[in-house]
Formats: structure tokens, C-alpha cells, sequence
């Protein structure tokens, strides 16, 4: 189970590495982000059909599968594709990471008030965090460009905090979570395909690199990567195959200096454990919060522990004796 969950993170934290690979090699981003998907989709949905023979929808869920597809694979990658074509790779994923981060954005924005400090003060942290690790490493003249694309990944992120209430609201009905991603990743791989034809050049040059990133994204990203994250999902819940989120972007980090070169200094580290730090406070807070009332509530009692102890003898003689007078009246 950890060797899966171990090659989840590795492939998760390496597929941010093949975007950009495949984007500066000439690829459109909508291109060939819809290719992978729609690819892979029809993989997985024909995968589940020769083995369980049931891949339809129902009409009822027809419309959430729809919102998922557009959401969580449509606009988060298609957003993802084209934002990294101006920043690295190992920016596009610490960015990727801050969903926890939206899910308690939305959450709040939909009048949930739980543990409401706690997740107010890891969404403070992250986005300090982000801008320590974004500011520095798009260097000393920071384009539009750059900016922008760090602004439509995150904003992309919220399309994919929707999309995640979306599904969960589907599994719990007992859609199969394989159909669903399959489904997903039709949708939105289509939508990708669609929006290319509409804004970008209907040539497309392919070389080595293109193909290369292209068939890694595929073949690892969609089909190993995801279905290790659903295979996990069944097996132990969503808690252990969701902390990918604290792992994928070390990996990120480490693959884009070493393979690209991209910039990485004492900031990334710092911006990367304020954001992780920020993401376990949102993503954990009630457990957090709970930890905290025990250590309240234990530094309370020690501390009118150690204040009774260094009362003097009488006081407590004079309190004792009050104490008895009174039961003696009583009696």
C-alpha cells in the first residue's frame, strides 16, 4: 500500500516537470492538454467496461458528471497548461497545492464558521508563503505574464474546489469512482480540445519532447497516477492518498532544478514550508484545535497545581478548618 502511495507522490510531483517540458517544446497548451485527457479518458472508461461491463450514467448524476469534467479537469488543467508557460514548473506546483486552501475559502464563503481561526491563520501563512517562494523566483523584472498566470492557477483552483464538492456529492450516491474519473477526463479533455480549435493555430509542429512529455502525462500522470489515487481511496479513504498535496511540490521543487534548472534558493524553502505548514493547518484544523484545548486545559490545571502547592501551610490549615466548622454545624 505505501509503495503505491510512494509512487503516487513521485509521479503527482513529476508530471508539473513533463507540462513544461512539453509547453516549451511547442505544444499548444489547450492542445495538448486536451489530448492527454480525452487519450486517457477513453482508456479508463473502456478498461472499466471490459471489466465490469457498466460505464453509463444515470440522469440524475448526468449533470454533476458534466461539472466535474468541466471543473476539476477542464478549467484547472487548462489553466495549469497555459499559466506555465510563464512560470516554472515548481512554481505551477506549489501553486496546484493551495486547494485545502480553497475548499476553506469556499467553505467559509458558504457560512461555515468551524474552527474558523485556525483555518484563517493557515491561509495567512500559505499566501505569505506563496509569496515568498512566486516574488523571488520570477525574477528581478516581473512580467504581466507572470503574474497573471500565477493569478488564473489559483483562481483555478477554486474551479477545482467546486468540482471536488461536486464529486464527493456523486460518490456518496455510489457512483463507481472509476467511471466518474474516467467520465471526468472525457469531459474536460473534450472542452480542451474544443476551446483549442477556437484560440489557438491549427498547425502543430510535434518533435521528440512533445511526444515524450506527452505519452509520460498519459500514461503515468492519468492512468498510473490517478489510479493510484482512486486504488487508494478504496483502500484506506480519502485521508492518506489526499496528503500528496505536502509531498508532490518537494519533488517539484528538486525535478525542475535539477532537469530545467529553475530557480531555487533559500525562498523556495521557506515559501514551500509556510504554504505545506498553511495546508496541514486548514486541512487539519478541527484536530488542531482539539490539541490545543487539551494543552490549554493541561497548562491550566498545572498551573493551579503549582499555585496551590507554594501556599503556605496555614492557608490551607485555615481553609480545612473552615471547611470542618461548617460540616459541624450542619451535623
Amino acid at each position: 500500500m505505501y509503495l503505491v502511495y510512494g509512487l503516487m507522490c513521485l509521479i503527482f510531483g513529476t508530471t508539473f516537470l513533463a507540462i513544461k517540458v512539453g509547453i516549451e517544446a511547442g505544444a499548444p497548451p489547450f492542445l495538448f492538454a486536451g489530448m492527454r485527457f480525452f487519450i486517457a479518458g477513453v482508456i479508463v472508461l473502456a478498461a472499466v467496461k471490459l471489466a465490469q461491463g457498466e460505464i453509463g450514467i444515470k440522469a440524475g448524476k448526468r449533470r454533476d458528471v458534466l461539472l466535474v469534467g468541466l471543473f476539476m479537469t477542464g478549467t484547472m488543467f487548462g489553466c495549469l497548461y497555459w499559466g506555465e508557460r510563464y512560470v516554472s514548473s515548481s512554481i505551477a506546483a506549489l501553486l496546484a497545492a493551495t486547494t485545502p486552501l480553497m475548499i476553506g475559502i469556499v467553505e467559509w464563503l458558504q457560512g461555515s464558521r468551524e474552527s474558523i481561526w485556525i483555518k484563517g491563520c493557515g491561509l495567512l501563512i500559505s499566501f505569505i508563503g506563496v509569496g515568498f517562494a512566486v516574488l523571488p523566483a520570477l525574477g528581478v523584472e516581473v512580467t504581466k505574464e507572470a503574474l497573471l498566470a500565477v493569478i488564473v492557477i489559483l483562481a483555478a483552483e477554486v474551479g477545482c474546489v467546486f468540482g471536488t464538492m461536486t464529486a464527493k456529492r456523486v460518490l456518496s450516491a455510489g457512483l463507481n469512482p472509476f467511471v466518474l474519473n474516467g467520465w471526468q477526463m472525457l469531459i474536460g479533455g473534450t472542452a480542451l480540445i474544443l476551446l483549442s480549435l477556437v484560440t489557438e493555430p491549427a498547425k502543430v509542429v510535434l518533435n521528440s519532447n512533445i511526444v515524450w512529455s506527452w505519452a509520460y502525462l498519459v500514461v503515468l500522470g492519468s492512468l498510473a497516477g490517478h489510479g493510484s489515487y482512486y486504488w487508494l481511496v478504496h483502500r484506506t479513504g480519502p485521508l492518506l492518498p489526499s496528503t500528496w498535496t505536502y509531498i508532490s511540490p518537494v519533488i517539484a521543487q528538486f525535478v525542475g532544478y535539477y532537469v530545467l534548472a529553475e530557480y531555487l534558493s533559500g525562498y523556495s524553502f521557506i515559501g514551500l514550508s509556510l504554504v505545506l505548514g498553511g495546508v496541514f493547518l486548514v486541512s487539519r484544523a478541527a484536530t488542531v484545535e482539539e490539541w490545543l484545548k487539551k494543552q490549554l486545559q493541561r497548562a491550566a490545571y498545572n498551573s493551579f497545581s503549582a499555585s496551590f502547592a507554594k501556599e503556605p501551610d496555614i492557608v490551607r490549615l485555615s481553609g480545612f478548618s473552615l471547611i470542618f466548622t461548617k460540616t459541624c454545624k450542619h451535623a
